[in-house]
């Protein structure tokens, strides 16, 4: 059965646009022209998607949006189409709970590509997650007992992370004796303007991430963009891999995950919070082979629950916490790991 998108757009060229083009991909299509009008739609039938407009009479499309992450369940995919294209709209938008943002005028190419990889991972959430993940065992053949100068703390985010990331670093003591990974789901214009963002609201130093970069004790490296990040077990070094997507996104946590597994072993905080699809499920599996530490944001306080509930449903022994609880629970993680490393390094 083909999928049901809903589209909430005021300027009928532009709606008539959209659905030619969903049309055309086999998509079901049901126009509404302002917020009010669709919110009593999703209240009568389910969608798969809602391609929703900002400035629209009655209801505008960051109210929808809200309306839609706080009552109906299960979320549809939502993306916001507008032609308020500044850095502060985009941001607002995203922290309102949009998975996606797109400027006006369409690019066609460019909606279905969004339109289709966000769709797939909605399916991919509702894969059983308790059916282990394949381990590459060549990977776990080559991770033996790791000797890191300090612990590492990987954390997955995707939709509505930015405001969970930012509550968890202006809560951390800047002391915290740990290199922390960051990957955060978005496009380059984002994720560099979080990271600044990051460094001008903590007190830690942030970095996006670079090839080659040596990584230190007490900083933040974020993952750009465009590549997958990943930690380079030898040299103890960031690398950008240009790969293909993992988990219909780039950058994606599971690479991180295995990589930093293999470099601090059991000295590795694992942390998945908020976001759409499963992203850092299967990475998870490769923290747990090293006896690695899991934190899971508790999904009833995610703006959207399906990655961290996918990794809940994979049964490793983690710890589930409130958003609240998260920067804690990292702290309580980590002093554990860097007394031992300095034990051992006397």
């Amino acid at each position: 059965m083909s999928k049901k998108i809903l589209i909430v757009e005021d300027e009928m060229i532009n709606a008539i646009l959209l659905k030619k083009i969903l049309i055309k991909q086999g998509f079901q299509i049901t126009v509404a022209n302002n917020g009010e009008e669709a919110r009593h739609l999703l209240e009568r039938e389910q969608f798969d998607a809602v391609l929703t407009d900002w400035m629209m009479p009655h209801m505008d499309g960051i109210e929808l949006i809200r309306f839609i992450r706080a009552n109906i369940r299960p979320t549809p995919l939502i993306i916001m189409i507008t032609a308020l294209v500044s850095e502060t709209a985009k941001k607002y938008a995203l922290e309102s709970g949009a998975d996606e943002f797109i400027a006006k005028p369409i690019d066609t190419d460019d909606i279905v590509v969004r339109v289709n990889d966000g769709l797939k991972k909605i399916e991919q959430a509702k894969e059983q997650s308790k059916e282990k993940a394949k381990l590459n065992k060549k990977d776990i053949e080559q991770i033996n007992e790791a000797n890191p100068p300090f612990p590492a703390v990987a954390i997955a985010s995707s939709t509505g992370g930015p405001p969970v990331l930012l509550e968890i670093f202006k809560n951390l003591p800047s002391n915290t004796k740990a290199a922390f990974f960051i990957v955060q789901h978005g496009p380059i214009w984002m994720l560099e303007t979080f990271a600044q963002r990051l460094k001008k609201e903590t007190e830690f130093d942030v970095l996006l991430g670079e090839d080659n970069l040596t990584i230190e004790e007490g900083k933040i490296y974020v993952a750009p963009g465009d590549k997958h990040m990943i930690i380079d077990a030898d040299t103890f070094k960031i690398k950008l891999d240009d790969g293909p997507k993992e988990n219909f996104v780039k950058p994606a946590a599971d690479p991180l995950f295995r990589s930093v597994a293999k470099a601090f072993g059991r000295y590795t905080v694992a942390v998945v919070t908020t976001g759409l699809g499963k992203d850092g499920t299967q990475g998870l599996y490769y923290i747990s082979k090293v006896k690695g530490s899991i934190i899971i944001q508790d999904p009833a306080t995610a703006t959207a629950p399906s990655m961290p509930q996918s990794a809940i449903d994979t049964g490793l022994n983690h710890r589930k916490v409130e958003l609240k609880e998260l920067a804690k629970a990292i702290s309580e993680a980590v002093f554990p790991l860097s007394a031992s490393i300095k034990i051992k390094n006397r």
